[in-house]
């Protein structure tokens, strides 16, 4: 059984954290996780842009995301806290704070940053913790003291990032803030509604406008990023299950097995079978 299973929570290093992402293909988190940079830098493409996360940053990956790894760097040092989103409610933290700004400067292609003194505590706290999760001797109270644990680890974050939260939330301008409710929308609806209109609407502004906006801040339009977050979830079920790609086209919300396929080669220049068959 994992740490993970038993206690709620895993911490991975550099040297194993590909265990738990994909290094050579695109992929879906089961869990949230933080990973926090040291040394060197990975880039990631999530969505529809890469973001290269350097020393003294982090981020956060949402089991609602895709991602892959582009590129690491030799001397890439890092710490993931992977974490069941349960445990969060379970410790009854006031952690949802954390998610609304520092999810959208992620879509934007930004790290956060942290101080080198501010990622010396945090790193601490995270090796701490690691310790007590890895010693396979009996340690009473061990799921009570990885909680206390954890809760310090989440209350530092949170200690650490709501001033910047608080003053970078009031600088958001209305089309950033148009883009960023574009891209809530579209992480909870995109297996349903696939039109730059269903968007639109959602914010009351016209589908003109929406496009405008979403191009001029992302650089891509409306329905490029839609095409590439639902080509991207396609990867997923191609590249990691056994599906039948008629099942996958259902899942994925198409009409049938053509419309999918037909959709998926105008967007990546291969058939869906083509593409499962680089995995197998």
């Amino acid at each position: 059984m994992t740490a993970l299973e038993q206690f709620g929570v895993e911490i991975f290093t550099q040297h194993n954290i590909f265990e738990r992402i994909s290094a050579d293909k695109p992929f879906r988190p089961e869990n949230p996780s933080f990973i926090f940079i040291k040394s060197g830098s990975i880039k990631l493409r999530q969505h529809f842009n890469d973001l290269e996360l350097q020393a003294n940053t982090f981020m956060v990956t949402d089991p609602q995301t895709v991602y892959e790894v582009i590129s690491v760097s030799d001397d890439f040092q890092s710490r993931m806290v992977s974490y069941k989103r349960a445990y969060i409610t379970t410790l009854s933290l006031k952690f949802n704070r954390l998610i609304t700004y520092r999810y959208f400067r992620q879509q934007m292609n930004i790290g956060v940053p942290l101080s080198t003194a501010d990622l010396e505590v945090v790193w601490k706290s995270v090796n701490f913790l690691k310790y007590i999760l890895d010693q396979e001797t009996d340690m009473i109270y061990k799921k009570e003291i990885v909680e206390h644990l954890f809760s310090v680890f989440c209350y530092l974050i949170a200690g650490i990032i709501s001033q910047e939260d608080n003053s970078a939330m009031s600088q958001m301008s209305r089309k950033e803030e148009i883009v960023f409710l574009f891209l809530n929308d579209l992480a909870n609806h995109h297996l349903n509604n696939r039109s730059v209109e269903f968007y639109a609407e959602r914010q009351s502004v016209t589908t003109r406008h929406l496009s405008s906006v979403v191009k001029s801040v992302t650089g891509k339009s409306a329905s490029q990023i839609i095409a590439s977050i639902v080509i991207n979830e396609a990867k997923v079920y191609l590249n990691s299950s056994k599906m039948p790609i008629s099942e996958i086209s259902t899942v994925l919300g198409f009409s049938d097995q053509y419309s999918f396929s037909h959709f998926f080669k105008k967007h990546l220049g291969l058939s869906p079978s083509q593409y499962r068959q680089q995995f197998q």
